[in-house]
């Protein structure tokens, strides 16, 4: 569930309004025991609703008027019937909300194109955006709304619109109210069985979709810590050789051991007959191993893995062109929900920016729940991708926290739908490393790490963490670093002070949120490891199947500054990753108290400033 927090362990996606991390996994190295910690959790289950309520609203009335304006520019057009026609097969090809389409001239359907069997004139009771509309009605248990725009010459063009995907994205989370205070939304909860708006208990949160007047009120469960049950795959270790060579001989004096995975040096292993703790205690006396842990599971993700050399070469600083020919935005982009909608842009000084640099030849691998490969707003800017789950190509995000990261940083600009992407000319490398329940591990999340190095990634965007850390992962992280990788992290939803990782590795660069204020996110995690903020809160942008949702949580401010690092890496490919990292803190808008502090890091990203100070 998309703004759900999610309830389980080890590395967990920091998805829409954030995760509840419910314990932490630790491993004392003097007993060889794995132990538990409760995690704090200081945020109110009100304040956590009532954004979600804000969300939701803004998700309903981003869709509301982008058909609207839709059915508007039909209106305006001076379209043939034949022109029509084909206009109304490509949008219920393109975007499955609109069920069909008919064109009226004296209340009597002349041209149809899909299925319009409910229309009837009197439906269209309500005005708003230079749109009739309907209330919601129900056929065959899936809910329907009409919608009416004059046509040029006398004329009426009428969609039947579905609104599964409201449905969809409100899940059991939240139920929605038409006009009259009439439910029409509640999704499978069987304690929610409210009727009417008068029916409503006490102290939810709500929001008003002002377009129609629709009530969306959010009833999620209270989020409350539960002791951490397990967080690990029984029976099951992760190792690393020393030297890859010896594999074959090790297992071949290890027989008891079944083998899980095998991306030699990295293997999965099982034994029958040992518990995780004695699995754990034999195998970490073994001189050929230099990683030993529980496969930790991991909740909120081509080629075959690629092995880790055996030695990290020396960090240098790389040979590249000193720029790229850029194609850069002189004037405000055309996207429709640019100006409405992507306040956060604009709070990053992103036009001034978008002078100086389009992101060109830069790629930034985001490594998450997958990507859409088919959404319109992106499918031209993906490279390869990569599913560390199965070892496949297969990169489809049915969840849709991915596809709105890799939205944030880099979706197509300036053509006409949807948002604008921040590093707009950067190619996207699909990595999913979770699954379709935002489900992997700390195994896949390494795997996902290395296949990026190997593609040429320059910047990794990891809007996922949790509170434990893990050697695999950080051998991964460090070796991207050596590799000159800029490397962006989450810092968590939880306001606490407990560091997550990969955030809190040296080599991450941390990354809380803000909100339109420059206030700091209530739900943002701190610390000394936060280097720098961007926004957080009410974030638009891609959701699978050409749908555009609107999300909150430090999931969304991380894609922000991956898309700051793209543009950087574009106009100076000739900068380290350090270099690229001190040219964001240096620049950044210093919020709080003066210089670095726990809550803001340098303070928030400045896209204008960043550039300019490396243009000469």
């Amino acid at each position: 569930m998309m703004w759900r927090m999610a309830k389980t362990v080890a590395i967990v996606a920091i998805v829409g309004l954030g995760l509840a991390i419910i314990g932490r996994a630790l491993i004392d190295d003097n007993n060889y025991s794995i132990q538990t910690k409760d995690i704090p959790k200081n945020l109110e289950v009100s304040a956590m609703d009532h954004l979600m309520a804000e969300d939701l609203s803004l998700t309903t009335s981003m869709f509301l008027k982008q058909l609207s304006a839709q059915m508007q520019r039909w209106a305006e057009a001076d379209l043939s019937e034949d022109e029509m026609r084909a206009r109304f097969k490509e949008e219920i090809s393109e975007h499955p909300h609109f069920n069909g389409f008919a064109i009226l001239e004296n209340g009597k359907i002349v041209e149809q194109v899909g299925d319009l069997k409910r229309y009837h004139p009197s439906k269209l009771t309500h005005h708003h955006m230079k749109s009739d509309f309907s209330d919601p009605y129900t056929v065959d248990g899936k809910q329907f709304m009409l919608m009416g725009e004059k046509l040029k010459g006398g004329r009426t063009v009428v969609g039947e619109v579905d609104l599964s995907f409201v449905k969809s994205f409100v899940k059991d989370m939240a139920s929605v109210a038409d006009a009259n205070g009439t439910f029409f939304v509640s999704g499978d909860n069987p304690e929610v069985e409210w009727e009417t708006t008068e029916d409503l208990p006490e102290n939810l949160q709500s929001e008003t979709v002002p377009e129609l007047g629709w009530q969306i009120v959010v009833h999620s469960d209270e989020q409350k810590p539960e002791k951490l049950q397990q967080s690990y795959h029984e029976n099951q270790a992760v190792i690393k050789f020393k030297h890859p060579e010896v594999a074959d001989t090790w297992f071949s004096d290890h027989q008891d051991l079944i083998i899980v995975e095998n991306n030699n040096p990295l293997f999965v292993v099982e034994s029958n007959i040992e518990s995780t703790e004695a699995l754990i205690q034999r195998l970490r006396r073994d001189y050929d191993l230099a990683i030993v842990e529980p496969n930790f599971i991991i909740s909120k993700q081509v080629t075959i893995f690629s092995t880790v050399p055996n030695e990290t070469p020396e960090k240098t600083k790389q040979a590249r062109p000193p720029e790229r020919q850029q194609t850069v935005l002189t004037s405000l982009p055309n996207d429709e929900f640019f100006a409405p909608y992507q306040w956060n842009l604009e709070q990053i000084e992103i036009n001034e920016g978008w002078n100086l640099s389009g992101g060109e030849g830069v790629k930034i691998a985001v490594l998450d729940t997958g990507v859409d490969p088919n959404h319109l707003d992106i499918k031209e800017k993906l490279g390869p991708g990569y599913n560390a789950i199965d070892d496949s190509d297969d990169f489809i995000d049915a969840h849709g926290h991915g596809t709105h990261v890799a939205g944030v940083a880099a979706a197509l600009t300036n053509n006409v739908t949807g948002i604008a992407g921040i590093s707009f000319n950067s190619t996207i490398l699909p990595v999913k490393v979770l699954n379709d329940e935002g489900e992997g591990s700390s195994y896949e999340v390494a795997k996902g790490i290395y296949w990026a190095v190997e593609q040429g990634a320059d910047v990794i965007n990891m809007s996922l963490g949790d509170y434990y850390p893990s050697d695999l992962l950080y051998d991964a992280i460090s070796y991207a670093y050596e590799q000159d990788v800029v490397l962006i992290g989450a810092s968590g939803n939880d306001n606490v002070e407990d560091p997550m990782y990969p955030a809190n590795y040296e080599e991450v660069f941390t990354v809380a949120a803000v909100d339109d204020s420059r206030n700091r996110a209530f739900f943002s995690n701190y610390g000394k490891h936060v280097d720098i903020t961007a926004p957080g809160e009410h974030i638009p942008s891609l959701f699978p199947d050409n749908n555009y949702v609107v999300m909150s949580g430090t999931s969304m401010a991380a894609p922000h500054v991956a898309g700051l690092a793209g543009l950087i890496r574009s106009f100076r490919p000739d900068l380290t990753n350090e270099e690229v990292y001190e040219v964001m803190r240096s620049t950044a808008k210093d919020l709080g108290t003066k210089g670095h502090d726990y809550y803001y890091g340098y303070g928030e990203i400045d896209v204008a400033a960043a550039l300019k100070s490396i243009a000469n």
